[in-house]
């Protein structure tokens, strides 16, 4: 009597560790190129940049067939993708404790027309390529497995696990997304909820530092030149608070149509924990370089602050600015 053949393994009589695969939910995607090879790509909803599984069969020349899929057995200690299953694979498998490892905890998602998918993640690529590349190196493939090695040699020669990152979230329009999260969550730690109580942030100093750079005389109770002095504050101590902070307390801020000056200081919408500190650490850090300044020298200044701070801003004192300030009517 012949042995019975065990049944095929289905979602329902998996192990209990295959059933509790979270299902992810790719949040955008996209066709990507690598090496002139193109795979479909996504980013799920937690942040995991992927290829479709699938499509990497496709695009390597990996068929399905009965003999490939029993080699995804309920027995093995990690789970074995199609684009793997191949007995002569396995010992450069187990090499490499990183892939064994990702492959301990495989990937399922639902693409946005709502089929699911197998996903590869994208710093596992490059592993799974070097499996291929070792084992054709040791002369254990197949002719067929042959032409598969050869081009896992070439996606392994021309990507980095940073590059592929990056290239997914061109081609799906995650870049958008990510920029636009990683500001709010910069303005969240920058910028108040609650107008601030006005507590002076600039010391007497750092404003006749900028007199004695100038070449002005200091008068600590005059307001005279106040608009281009405040203009010269946001190049040197506003604009070097992390990219979009400005704008934001621009725009929490607005200028008053009938003054033409805005009603608050803007270090009133800072927050306490990081906003100010980053604010006080600038303005002590600028005061210094022009302590460091002779009198007068503004080009001087402008260079050492340049230096300190890049990238360059272009000049910080205007010529058509500095004609106007230098005027009988604007000398205090």
């Amino acid at each position: 009597m012949s042995a019975k053949k065990p049944p095929a393994i289905t979602e329902e009589t998996a192990s209990p560790d295959r059933k509790r695969r979270v299902v992810r939910q790719a949040i955008e995607q996209g066709v990507v190129a690598f090496a002139g090879m193109q795979f479909r790509c996504a980013v799920l909803d937690d942040e995991t940049r992927v290829i479709s599984g699938t499509e990497f069969m496709r695009v390597m020349g990996i068929y399905r067939s009965g003999a490939l899929s029993t080699r995804r057995s309920e027995t093995d200690e990690f789970y074995v993708p199609l684009h793997l299953a191949f007995k002569n694979l396995r010992p450069f498998i187990m090499e490499d404790a990183e892939l064994v490892e990702a492959l301990k905890h495989p990937i399922s998602y639902r693409e946005v027309g709502g089929n699911i998918a197998e996903g590869i993640r994208a710093d596992v690529l490059r592993r799974i390529c070097s499996v291929w590349v070792r084992a054709q190196r040791a002369n254990v493939l197949g002719p067929s497995q042959e032409k598969i090695a050869e081009k896992a040699a070439i996606l392994l020669d021309a990507l980095a696990d940073v590059a592929i990152i990056a290239l997914i979230d061109e081609a799906t329009g995650y870049q958008k997304r990510r920029a636009h999260d990683e500001l709010q969550k910069i303005l969240a730690a920058y910028i108040s909820a609650e107008l601030l109580p006005w507590q002076s942030r600039f010391p007497k100093s750092y404003y006749e530092q900028i007199h004695k750079v100038m070449g002005w005389d200091y008068d600590a109770s005059s307001t005279a030149r106040t608009a281009y002095i405040g203009k010269l504050t946001n190049k040197l101590i506003y604009e070097k608070l992390p990219p979009g902070v400005l704008d934001e307390l621009k725009r929490k801020n607005p200028t008053d149509p009938s003054t033409k000056r805005r009603r608050r200081k803007p270090f009133q919408f800072l927050t306490n924990d990081v906003g100010h500190p980053h604010l006080q650490n600038q303005i002590t850090a600028v005061t210094t370089l022009m302590r460091a300044t002779p009198r007068g020298n503004r080009r001087l200044f402008e260079q050492l602050f340049n230096e300190a701070f890049p990238p360059a801003q272009g000049d910080l004192f205007t010529q058509l600015e500095l004609e106007k300030l230098e005027r009988p009517e604007h000398i205090s």
